[in-house]
């Protein structure tokens, strides 16, 4: 499948269906703090709008999609890890019960590496190359960008999310304990970092 596989940049056109991916992957992390936010507004329906704004790290210009025979079956979401920051914004819209449980999450930092947000791949094609593809792909965006190492977040009960970064070369460095509403559905999670340069198997 591989062969056929194409990346491009995401668009704001793209935006709705970019939130549709992120909301599916972010495990109740958007539903704590966006559910109701806005009257008759859905959890997507703010994430649509807060992609479209190309000002911050959120921004649909942090996203490649990855497509095959047209559609999208893949999706990488990834920006500076200095950048995993709590915007302004955020701060003054958010109530400390919807931000405080999410607030490590959200500023986690491995320094100088590329932070993965989400990697998303259409679950009808999992396990047939995508997810490798947009590892290697991120791989060289890093390189290309001068970051010497890749970061992301995983659950710990996402265990065939933690098995595939763990074959990647992946390593957890941080435990982060799941907080508020979110420990109805988790236990704790990890910062993974993969060193760039090194051997994996």
């Amino acid at each position: 499948m591989s062969d056929g596989l194409g990346f491009r940049p995401a668009t704001a056109g793209d935006a709705a269906a970019l939130a549709a991916r992120i909301h599916e992957v972010s495990a109740g992390v958007t539903e704590l703090l966006l559910r109701g936010l806005l009257p008759g507004i859905s959890v997507c329906d703010v994430l649509t709008m807060v992609l479209r704004d190309a000002s911050s790290h959120y921004s649909h210009k942090n996203c490649v999609l990855a497509e095959y025979q047209g559609r999208m079956v893949g999706l990488l979401f990834a920006y500076a890890a200095e950048e995993q920051a709590i915007p302004p914004l955020m701060e003054r819209m958010l109530s400390s019960k919807r931000l405080e449980p999410v607030r490590e999450l959200l500023t986690l930092c491995h320094p100088g590496s590329l932070y993965i947000n989400t990697l998303w791949v259409d679950e009808g094609l999992r396990g047939m190359g995508v997810a490798d593809a947009l590892m290697d792909y991120a791989r060289l965006w890093a390189a290309d960008a001068g970051y010497g190492s890749i970061s992301l977040f995983a659950w710990r009960d996402n265990a065939r999310a933690v098995s595939f970064y763990r074959k990647q070369g992946f390593i957890p460095v941080r435990e982060i304990a799941a907080q508020g509403s979110l420990r109805e559905q988790h236990d704790s999670g990890d910062l993974y970092v993969l060193e760039l340069g090194g051997n994996h198997d």
